[in-house]
């Protein structure tokens, strides 16, 4: 703009011809006039000038600039050009208004780009741009600052901004609300009075990231991060603020705009959903010590009920008392199995269950079931039927115990419901590799069935089907629902196929890497093979257990396989009674006065001679970190009270040495 026109003066102040300055008028991008300096006539004029305030060029000539211009400026043109009379140089520059005769209003910057005098008269050069697109530009940032303004200033959340110096341009009025001073003085205190000691580090480091960006040339950081202010009266709260940085056109910061928020209400329901959360752990962990507690008062009876039940039934009885017997021994299974559930309920909420991953053999699990269930379905003259898919891997790798409870559960559940018929287990492989199998366990029964309306919280905890049938039996409603937990942990699901009346089938499915043939465990032989019993006969075992019922009993079980034992009380009398004997295990219980068994263990492991015996703890706490503790401290393994004879064997066989001629 500036070169065009120091161009056009060089034409003006150069020898010319009238013809030759109206040409160079014609040519030029803008509005060029010249008006007698005394009384405003247009002297010439070009076709620019003309299009702009919407008239012909010869309508013009025979015009004043007062006739077109408008306000206080277009009195002073008609009253003889003051304003450009008094301008003292050459190149002033006005805004002006000019109304065309459609009464469109048009906004032009007039240049003075001559001052000519004579005699009688002077006149002026002038240059007209067009300059509506940059007044409606002024006029929206206007407005729009206006429109910002209002909302800050109306806001609930202080809005504010700041230089690149950290100097507060502007605080919105609801500062006061928030601090409790007014915005004028807000911006002039120091932030040594605005934020406490650890918030001013954390806006300070804000401003060092700003200028670390601006130094490498990276893009500039906002901030998002909670800050304390103080109150006028000292106290403080929490803040949640939210800045950005602004830049102009060459990409250099201006300022940095800022909203900031109270967010004291939040942070108290924070810290009282924190407090909540300490004061339900601490109560959660009650509970498990209360259930531990509980665990072993009623797991140390119960071992004697269901071990003297079992004694009971290796003698001699008639048919009714055999009956009376075999009924104790389930009415105990469903007792167990109800402290299970609670037990084991309490350690997945706490989010203390933990899966074990060894090898094992499917069918061992399912003869696990099979045996748990079969007396019981010969009573009910149930046909119980297992049956394993030819392409289902038998050597797997993971947690046997867990998958033969979910498979329990769902079999106790069907036996329980099912008063005629059959009940069948069927396992099928879902899919895999080489390296795991996807494997569903399905029960079918001909029982009750289940109510469509009940299916979908079947798996629930407490939920049992409300009808005349299922009210008839007992049980929590829990074992459903840890199956599906335990399948949930094992990356499988649970499901139901029912009608009521037409039996129901219960599913869950599981996913478990597959275990070499050589990793499978040793399976014992059945409870009725001489050469099995042959292997334990003559083994010397020492109990420690302060319980005398609970030493009698034990020693009579291990008697009927020709066991040797001998007991002690507790930890302290066992290490007197190792030093003058010599054994092949110990049954340690875990619970004894005057030394436990696991400090006894502990010193027992001091020994070198006694490194290699192995000691099985007595347990009647069914917690998971119990037993790994005991592992930890030297035991071999553990044996959960109360427990099945079978169980009690099986664990003796996993640890007794066995015979030379006994390994494969």
């Amino acid at each position: 703009m500036r070169q065009f026109i120091r161009h056009f003066l060089d034409k003006l102040s150069g020898p010319r011809h009238d013809e030759e300055l109206v040409i160079d008028m014609n040519q030029t991008p803008f509005g060029v006039v010249v008006v007698d300096s005394q009384t405003g006539q247009f002297l010439r004029v070009n076709a620019v000038f003309a299009q702009f305030v919407g008239r012909t060029t010869q309508e013009l000539l025979s015009s004043h600039w007062s006739h077109i211009a408008v306000d206080e400026t277009a009195q002073a043109v008609s009253e003889g050009l003051v304003f450009l009379n008094h301008a003292a140089s050459v190149m002033a520059v006005h805004e002006q208004r000019f109304l065309r005769p459609d009464g469109v209003m048009m906004y032009g910057e007039v240049t003075k780009l001559t001052n000519s005098q004579s005699s009688s008269s002077g006149t002026f050069t002038l240059l007209v741009r067009d300059i509506a697109a940059r007044m409606r530009s002024m006029e929206r940032l206007r407005i729009n600052d206006q429109r910002y303004r209002l909302l800050a200033d109306s806001a609930r959340d202080v809005v504010w901004t700041m230089s690149p110096m950290g100097e507060i341009t502007y605080i919105s009025p609801a500062i006061e609300q928030l601090r409790g001073i007014t915005p004028q003085e807000a911006m002039k205190m120091p932030i040594e009075e605005t934020l406490t000691p650890a918030s001013q580090a954390v806006s300070l480091g804000y401003f060092m990231d700003l200028g670390a960006a601006i130094q490498k040339g990276e893009p500039l950081p906002s901030f998002h991060g909670n800050l304390e202010y103080y109150r006028k009266d000292g106290s403080t709260f929490w803040t949640e603020v939210l800045s950005f940085p602004l830049m102009n056109k060459d990409g250099q910061l201006v300022e940095i705009v800022g909203v900031t928020r109270d967010i004291s209400e939040r942070r108290l329901y924070e810290e009282n959903l924190l407090k909540a959360r300490d004061a339900a752990e601490k109560a959660n962990a009650a509970k498990s010590e209360f259930l531990a507690h509980i665990s072993h008062e009623i797991r140390t009876p119960m071992t004697a009920i269901m071990s003297l039940t079992d004694l009971a039934l290796t003698t001699d009885l008639n048919d009714v008392q055999r009956e009376y017997l075999s009924k104790t021994k389930s009415s105990g299974d469903l007792l167990l199995g109800i402290i299970n559930d609670i037990l084991d309920l309490s350690q997945m909420e706490a989010g203390k269950f933990v899966l074990v991953n060894a090898p094992f053999d499917l069918l061992g699990v399912l003869r696990q079931v099979s045996h748990v269930v079969e007396d019981t379905c010969s009573l009910k003259g149930l046909r119980y039927q297992v049956e394993v898919a030819q392409d289902v891997p038998l050597a797997l790798q993971g947690d046997a115990q867990r998958i033969a409870q979910a498979l329990l559960n769902m079999v106790g559940n069907a036996v329980k419901f099912t008063e005629q018929g059959h009940i069948d287990v069927r396992v099928t492989r879902l899919g895999g590799d080489d390296s795991g199998a996807h494997l569903e366990f399905s029960v079918k029964d001909t029982g009750v069935g289940v109510d469509p309306a009940f299916q979908a919280s079947a798996f629930e905890g407490f939920a049992r089907g409300d009808n005349a049938l299922t009210r008839s039996h007992s049980g929590t409603g829990l074992g459903l629902a840890i199956t599906k937990r335990l399948a949930n942990s094992m990356g499988g699901d649970v499901g139901v196929k029912s009608a009521l009346g037409q039996g129901a089938t219960f599913w869950f499915t599981v996913r478990v890497p597959l275990a070499s043939s050589a990793m499978r465990n040793p399976q014992n032989p059945h409870l009725s093979d001489p050469e099995w019993k042959a292997t334990l006969k003559g083994k010397k075992v020492l109990v420690v257990d302060d319980n005398p019922t609970l030493s009698k009993i034990l020693i009579q079980l291990l008697t009927l396989v020709g066991i040797e034992v001998e007991t002690a009380e507790n930890g302290l009398e066992a290490l007197r009674i190792l030093e003058a004997s010599s054994f092949q295990l110990i049954l340690m219980d875990m619970q004894m006065p005057i030394m436990n068994g696991l400090e006894a263990t502990k010193v027992i492991r001091q020994n070198v001679a006694l490194q290699d015996l192995p000691i099985i703890a007595l347990t009647a706490g069914g917690f998971e970190k119990d037993r790994d503790q005991y592992l930890q401290a030297g035991m071999n393994d553990y044996l959960s009270k109360p427990f099945h004879y079978e169980e009690l064997l099986d664990v003796l066989y996993r640890n007794l040495p066995v015979p030379l001629n006994r390994v494969n």
